[in-house]
């Protein structure tokens, strides 16, 4: 079980490292799936913080509060769940898009 929590955790440092902190004009994409989940297809440039752990790895990809985010997840619920830690922590531009098929539908490319 350790050997897990290792892999994912590195996982997350490896795809949290490699974000480029938000702008304040494009919307950063964050999907709150499983990392299992988002490897089997998320949106084109969306980093992947399950909502489990969105209040403790936000600010390293999104420090300025004001940030527009995007968030979106399989079906919305995790996506609402994660919007809600979002408002509580002061963020203020927070788009809930539902689930991936929702995205697609919205016209982001899909990966």
């Amino acid at each position: 079980m350790n050997q897990w929590a290792g892999l994912i955790t590195a996982a997350l440092f490896s795809v949290v490292a490699a974000a480029e902190p938000a702008s304040s004009s494009q919307p950063l994409v964050i999907d709150v799936r499983t990392v299992d989940e988002y490897r089997q297809g998320h949106v084109r440039d969306a980093i992947n913080i399950p909502y489990e752990q969105i209040g403790s790895q936000i600010a390293a990809v999104a420090p300025d509060r004001a940030a527009p985010l995007v968030l979106y997840c399989r079906s919305g619920r995790r996506s609402g769940i994660a919007e809600q830690t979002l408002r509580r922590m002061g963020y203020r531009q927070i788009e809930n898009k539902g689930g991936l098929g929702d995205m697609q539908r919205s016209g982001y490319s899909i990966r």
